[in-house]
Formats: structure tokens, C-alpha cells, sequence
């Protein structure tokens, strides 16, 4: 992760904060898909070296998250 980059210091807090939520929210549902997402979307912005990138991926994850099925 690029320290010197603010925007992605920002993007990369608030997408870390937007995927705790969901991974507190599928541990307190028992919901596989939330928790895997949420740890996903809490770790991956320190690997992507783009602004535009990180938010992406991030919009790709909540898409999958909404669009997939549950299995219940």
C-alpha cells in the first residue's frame, strides 16, 4: 500500500470499515457468504495499487454478495 497516497489511504479505510460491518453482520446472521466478503473487502485494499481499482473490486464484491444466492 502506497502510504503517500491519500485517496487510497481514505478509500482503502472506508471500504475496510464497509466490509467489517458486513463481516459482524454475517457472524451475527451465521451467513458463510457475508463473512467471506466482509474479510475480503476488510484485506484487499492493502494489495491493490489503485484508487480505481480498490473501488471496483469493492463494488464487484457487493455485487456478488447481493446478486448470488444464499443457499438457504
Amino acid at each position: 500500500m502506497d502510504l503517500t497516497n491519500t485517496g487510497l489511504l481514505i478509500s482503502g479505510l472506508i471500504i475496510g470499515a464497509i466490509g467489517m460491518g458486513v463481516f459482524m453482520y454475517g457472524k451475527k446472521q451465521g451467513n458463510l457468504k457475508c463473512i467471506a466478503v466482509g474479510l475480503g473487502m476488510s484485506v484487499f485494499p492493502y494489495f491493490v495499487p489503485s484508487v480505481l481499482a480498490t473501488w471496483l473490486i469493492a463494488g464487484v464484491c457487493l455485487a456478488g454478495l447481493y446478486l448470488l444466492p444464499s443457499g438457504e
